[in-house]
């Protein structure tokens, strides 16, 4: 999993936050569409602690759209 500097697999890497583990989401935006194992989203979690985002397809939750948090 890569964080991001935009919301977009073409964006710069600016982080590589471990995995599996908890990270901190600030907030979440629609950016660009990410396709895995027959899935596709595109909302992105923004992670303070790694200064970018990650696709939410990699955060381990049942919906699409991380329930509580807000857009940013």
């Amino acid at each position: 999993m890569s964080a991001r500097q935009r919301p977009t697999t073409d964006s710069a890497r600016v982080a590589t936050p471990p995995g599996p583990a908890s990270h901190r989401v600030a907030c979440q935006v629609h950016g660009g569409l990410v396709e895995y194992d027959g899935y596709s989203n595109d909302a992105w979690a923004y992670l303070p602690d790694h200064g970018g985002y990650v696709s939410n397809m990699f955060v381990d939750v049942d919906d699409a759209w991380l329930s509580g948090v807000p857009t940013c």
